[in-house]
Formats: C-alpha cells, sequence, structure tokens
C-alpha cells in the first residue's frame, strides 16, 4: 500500500498544515489552542458550505457535551489570529441562527510522501509522460511548484517542536503519605511545579494553571478525557512519599496523542531539597518535551537560593488556605505568610503572598481599602526588592495601582511587565482584562481573558468574566450560555449567579433575573440587594426598589456602598442622586470606581455629560 500524499491548505498569507498541526502566516507561526485549530481545520475542508452549529459541535468535540458559547469563543480567537474583521468577514462568515462558513478561497497542494521524494529511477507513469516531448514545458512548470511547496514543507518538518506550542497539565501531586493532614505539602508542590514549568519556555509550552489542574484530584477520569477536555499534547503525574528526613517523589511523563509514557523517574532527596527538586523537574520536563529552557529563566534557576525549610513549610501552607478564598481561610493564610517571613526574610514569594493575601482580605471586607492596600503594597515592594523578576508581585502591584491608586499608566505598565515575565500567568491576564474593561477597551480585554482561560479553562472566576465580556462586546446570548455552564460545573459559586442575574437585568428579562438571584445560596450583601432593587425598579415595582434602597442606606459601613446607591437611583430614574453617589464614591476612593465604565447597571448615564465628566476628574483615558 503506497504511502498518503503531504497536504496543506493555502489561503491569503497563511498555510495551515493538518500533520504537523500548525497553522503560518508567511512562514511566522500563529498560535491556536489545539480545539481553535482543528474548528479552523473543519472550516477550511469545508470552504464554500456552510456548516451548522450542531455540526462543528460534534465534528470538534465528538464524545463531549459542550455548549454553543465554547464554539463561539474558538470562533472568536480564530478572527482575532486571521485579522478577520466583524463586519467584512475575510475568511470566517456567521450565518445568522446557523452556523459558519468560511468564504476565502483555499488552494490545496498535495506533496508527495516523505519517502518518495528522493527516488533512485523513473516510475513507469512518469517514463510515459516523459516521452511526450510536447509536454516538457508543463512538467517544467510543475517541478518548479512542487520545487517550492516542498521547500515550504521541508522547513516546518526540519523543527518540529519549533513553531508548535504544546500545552502541558500537570495533575495534582498524590499525597502517599498516608496522612491528609500533609496535603498542603501535595498541594502547594502542585502550584509551585505549574509555576516553574509555566515560566520554562512560555513561547513554546503553554502549562494549564493550577485552579483548572486541581479540579482532577483524585480524579478517576483517563488521560485521554483529560486531554480531550483540557486541549492539552502532555501531563505529568507525579506523587510524593516521606521517611525520616527525606521525600521520594515520582513522576511520568505522557503524551496524549498516543498515551505514550516519554518519561518516568523518582527523586530520593532530603526535605530541604524539595525546592531544587521543583527546578530539576521542570529542566527534565522541559527537555523531554523538547522546548528548551530560556536563558533568562536558566539564569534565575542557576541563582535560586536554598530556603529555609520551615519557611517553605509555612509558604506551602499560607498558599493552600489562600486558594480558599474564605474569611476564616484568608485569616490562616496571612499568618503562615507572616510565618515565613520571618523564618526566612529573603524569601521573596512569601512577601507576594502577603500582598495577594491582603488584596482578597479588601474584596471579602475583612479590612479596609485604605489599610488592606497599604500593607499589600509594602509586601508587593518587598518581593520586588528580593526578586524583581516574580511575576506575582507585579502583577498585585499593578493590582494596587490600578484598584487604589488610579495610576492607569503605572498599573498597565506592571501588567505588560507581569506578562513578559510570565506568559503564562492565568492571574495577570484576567486582572489585565478587568483592568481593560475599566478602561472602556472591551476588544483589548476579550483577547486577554481568551488567554486566561486558554491556560485556566475550568476556574468559575474566569470563566465568569467570559461571559461578561461577551455581554460588554454586544453578544450577550453567547455569555448567558456561558455563565450558565460554568453553574453547571460549580452550581453554588455566587459570582456566577449573581453576572447571570446582572446581565438578565440588563437585557430586559427582569424576571429571569430575580429567578437566579433566588438560586444563589450565600449571595453577597451588597450586590444581591442592588440586583433585587434594580430588576424591580426597571419591572415598574418601585415600593420592591425603594426598599431596596433603604436598605443600603441603613449600611454606612458596607463595602462600595456609594456605587451601590448609584446604580439604584440610575435605574429610577433620578440621574441627579447617582452622579452625587458617584462622585461621593470618587472622592472616597472607592476601588469599585476605576470599574464603573464597565457596570451594565449603568447603561442609563452614558449619554449625559457628567458621565464623561466623572471619566475625566478621574484622569481614565477616553
Amino acid at each position: 500500500m503506497s504511502a498518503q500524499a503531504q497536504r496543506l491548505y493555502e489561503f491569503g498569507p497563511f498555510q495551515l498544515d493538518p500533520d504537523e498541526h500548525r497553522l503560518l502566516e508567511d512562514g511566522r507561526h500563529v498560535p491556536l489552542t489545539p480545539k481553535a485549530f482543528q474548528t479552523l481545520l473543519v472550516l477550511v475542508e469545508n470552504q464554500g458550505r456552510v456548516l451548522e452549529k450542531d455540526d462543528l459541535l460534534k465534528k470538534v468535540w465528538p464524545d463531549t457535551f459542550v455548549e454553543e458559547a465554547t464554539l463561539a469563543q474558538n470562533i472568536f480567537t480564530l478572527r482575532k489570529q486571521l485579522h478577520d474583521g466583524r463586519a467584512e468577514a475575510v475568511y470566517i462568515e456567521t450565518i445568522p441562527k446557523r452556523g459558519y462558513r468560511f468564504a476565502a478561497p483555499v488552494r490545496l497542494v498535495e506533496l508527495p510522501p516523505k519517502d518518495q521524494w528522493m527516488v533512485s529511477g523513473p516510475e513507469e507513469g512518469a517514463s510515459k509522460v516523459l516521452r511526450s516531448p510536447r509536454r516538457w514545458v508543463w512538467i517544467a512548470a510543475a517541478a518548479v511548484v512542487l520545487a517550492a511547496a516542498a521547500g515550504v514543507y521541508l522547513s516546518y518538518r526540519r523543527s518540529p517542536s519549533a513553531s508548535h506550542r504544546a500545552m502541558l497539565v500537570v495533575l495534582p501531586v498524590q499525597n502517599l503519605t498516608g496522612d491528609t493532614s500533609r496535603d498542603y505539602v501535595t498541594d502547594g508542590l502542585t502550584e509551585e511545579v505549574i509555576a516553574d514549568l509555566g515560566s520554562a519556555n512560555p513561547q513554546r509550552l503553554g502549562v494549564i494553571a493550577r485552579t483548572s489542574a486541581m479540579g482532577y484530584k483524585q480524579t478517576h477520569k483517563t488521560v485521554q478525557a483529560i486531554a480531550r477536555e483540557l486541549g492539552v499534547d502532555y501531563v505529568l503525574e507525579s506523587s510524593l512519599r516521606e521517611g525520616p528526613g527525606h521525600v521520594r517523589f515520582t513522576a511520568q511523563l505522557i503524551r496524549t496523542r498516543d498515551q505514550t509514557h516519554v518519561w518516568a523517574h523518582n527523586y530520593d532527596r532530603p526535605v530541604t531539597d524539595l525546592l531544587a527538586l521543583q527546578v530539576e523537574l521542570a529542566r527534565t520536563v522541559a527537555d523531554e518535551i523538547r522546548v528548551g529552557i530560556t536563558p533568562e529563566r536558566a539564569a534565575r534557576m542557576a541563582s535560586t537560593r536554598p530556603v529555609r525549610p520551615e519557611a517553605y513549610d509555612a509558604y506551602l501552607k499560607g498558599r493552600f488556605f489562600w486558594n480558599k478564598r474564605t474569611p476564616e481561610a484568608m485569616k490562616s493564610a496571612e499568618e503562615y505568610f507572616q510565618q515565613a517571613t520571618r523564618a526566612d526574610p529573603t524569601f521573596a514569594p512569601a512577601y507576594a503572598g502577603l500582598a495577594d493575601c491582603y488584596q482578597v482580605m479588601v474584596n471579602l471586607a475583612q479590612i479596609s481599602a485604605k489599610d488592606g492596600f497599604t500593607r499589600a503594597r509594602a509586601a508587593a515592594l518587598k518581593a520586588l526588592e528580593i526578586d524583581n523578576t516574580l511575576a506575582e508581585a507585579h502583577t498585585s502591584l499593578a493590582s494596587i495601582k490600578g484598584d487604589y491608586d488610579w495610576d492607569w499608566s503605572g498599573a498597565e505598565a506592571e501588567y505588560k511587565h507581569a506578562l513578559e515575565l510570565n506568559p503564562n500567568y492565568a492571574t495577570a491576564h484576567h486582572w489585565y482584562a478587568e483592568f481593560l474593561a475599566g478602561m472602556g477597551r472591551f476588544d483589548e480585554a476579550t483577547d486577554e481573558i481568551s488567554k486566561a482561560r486558554e491556560i485556566d479553562p475550568l476556574s468559575p472566576v474566569i470563566g465568569v468574566t467570559v461571559g461578561q465580556m461577551y455581554c460588554r462586546t454586544g453578544q450577550c446570548e453567547p455569555g448567558i450560555q456561558q455563565l450558565k455552564k460554568t453553574l453547571e460545573v460549580h452550581p453554588d459559586f455566587a459570582e456566577a449567579h449573581e453576572a447571570l442575574a446582572e446581565i438578565y437585568a440588563y437585557r430586559g428579562m427582569y424576571g429571569d433575573s430575580l429567578a437566579e438571584l433566588a438560586k444563589d445560596p450565600d449571595p453577597p450583601a451588597g450586590h444581591a440587594v442592588v440586583l433585587a432593587g434594580y430588576a424591580a425598579a426597571k419591572a415598574g415595582r418601585k415600593p420592591e426598589a425603594l426598599t431596596a434602597l433603604r436598605q443600603l442606606q441603613s449600611q454606612p459601613d458596607l463595602p462600595h456602598r456609594d456605587c451601590h446607591l448609584a446604580d439604584l437611583y440610575a435605574a429610577l430614574g433620578d440621574k441627579d442622586r447617582a452622579f452625587a453617589n458617584l462622585e461621593s464614591a470618587r472622592q472616597g476612593h472607592d476601588s469599585y470606581l476605576p470599574y464603573f465604565r464597565a457596570d451594565f447597571l449603568l447603561q442609563d448615564l452614558r449619554s449625559d455629560p457628567r458621565y464623561a465628566e466623572l471619566i475625566a476628574r478621574m484622569n481614565m483615558p477616553r
């Protein structure tokens, strides 16, 4: 049986290589997630045909139930990478209420199989063609075309790992110590290994973030199922055992496309060598995947200094509690981060942990904004004084400059620097997306939240922001579907119920908004009251709206109270009081106010000249 010919699809300046799973633009690699690539391939192979949404979903996700919102997000990503405008689509055309069509002309280039590019003698068929003198011109022309195509193809094949950005998930480290109280060690190691690998070579290796990875703790799902859900090329499994004064760490790397065990190893080390073990593991995995480690990252690894075991242990406990995001857990996290800094005052990640801790405590109304942001700034600056290459600390500082200082250019510079240091840091992409939305730059915000979602696809809070961003760019239906999908996985996630109720109210679906709020098992006090009052006011149920207003007015210490009152006054049509409360929030330096341009509930104020005046008084870019 003869080998199959190699195929390349060409359209505009792009070349699509199905065998190597890559897209190039004028020879430059265009990064795509595996599912986005597969979506594009199906569209290109059916050029000119309308593909129904259900058909596309079945072809790209054959064995998985996926909402239309996921397909819409893939199409959005592809249009961004193909520079395809919404108004006049050159490549991917939306067919309303049906599906999509690849509209551009496609050229199929077929190359002979690799083992036939060098032959010892002419084939029988070729001999017959050569006997015809009148065909020499055509033969020569075909040879030129074939040589050019082969040259392009060979340039792809010479270094298959040079342009493809591999995706990896680090599954939670299994705790085989027999002591469940040591979960903080294995969970902390999982997070640190993700961070080390994520910064190894971000342009060529993408690593799924902790939130999504931890969803597979004690999972019974197969590697194939995990790979399909996350769209990854590799899975890293590991476990930890402890003995007197030493640990045994076992790791194995699996390639998902054929379930091959690429590499496995056991590490027997003293307890004090856990940090060095992470560095060695990152080097080994990067080498096995053939992505290498950037010179900058290699230099940082070489300069890694020993950390006192008690400091590292306390730091892991701090991160363990910080990830729970409850008031009680945040108090424990603060205590453990403080312990880490006392045990080793030169351990920068512990200070970055404190900075993150204080900002969450402000959001949970555990401490005042002034106190919380002041402490957070001191901790972030201390971390950067010790290690200026710590992306987490730059991200914390960016949030402080944006939310509290209202230093818009300074905040953006810090976000960009954090992402230069570690493009795989999902939190930086997420917070930067929120910042851009607050600046009114919704298209850029959508691009950033898409990057965060690629790295952390199962994060509920990122899923909520994706849904909100859809609506802010005029795509409320996919946004609603995205929020419903998030609630299927996380039915008790208060922020998702709240966001869905807000979008329902924004679209005039006031009954649905109130019904959604009723499903929330633990609604946040202030915002839940505002949403209920807003929906009641817009539905013409003024007495209920006034009851909500009085409830807010009776709580002078409620976080973001002035902004909440502005939302309700806007719904009741009292613009004067709405703007008076926004001005009060400005004078009080409310940390919610930088996001008022992304607030759905203030839509009725946007045409008022005072809205633009508020933007100017805050020195926000127009």
